[in-house]
């Protein structure tokens, strides 16, 4: 591959992230900032690595079967697209299910909780404005744990921080 055409080049600014593989602050200059991946919040199931621009945050995040976050918000909106499994997400009064090749929007201020399915692991790409940062409050200020899906399956409570 030309070195014209390589994710990046010495000496200049790196602009194309590997987002599953955001492992570390690399050491070069970069066009984002780098979040490495670590568990977002202690809420929430979430485990994944973001980059921060100036007026936007992506980040690449994993939930384990049957696991997710609680009700929570932030003055961002966001939106999830799905890349494997089926999130389940509690916005408002609502319940919709978010499977793979689909993107749900949660607008900014509004209640929710996502989670996913007991069936199988989520991994989605996450895009929100920069007003808050990745993850919010919960609603009810304690940051005790994941939510657990009722039908999730024994063993599915002991999170892992194992790699996307």
């Amino acid at each position: 591959m030309s070195k014209k055409y390589s994710t990046y080049n010495d000496g200049k600014i790196q602009y194309v992230y590997k987002m599953d593989a955001l492992n570390m602050q690399p050491d070069n200059t970069t066009s984002a900032n780098i979040q490495p991946k670590k568990r977002l919040s202690g809420k929430s199931s979430s485990f994944g690595g973001a980059l921060f621009g100036e007026k936007v945050i992506v980040g690449y995040i994993h939930k384990a079967a049957g696991t997710g976050s609680k009700r929570h918000t932030h003055p961002n909106e966001q939106y999830n697209f799905v890349l494997q499994g089926t999130l389940q997400c509690d916005i408002d009064d609502q319940t919709v299910l978010c499977p793979k090749g689909h993107c749900v929007h949660i607008p900014a201020g509004t209640e929710h909780s996502c989670m996913a399915t007991p069936e199988e692991d989520v991994i989605f790409f996450v895009a929100k404005d920069t007003r808050h940062g990745i993850s919010g409050p919960a609603v009810d200020g304690i940051e005790d744990g994941p939510r657990m899906h009722p039908d999730a399956k024994d063993g599915q409570e002991k999170l892992s921080e194992k790699p996307i």
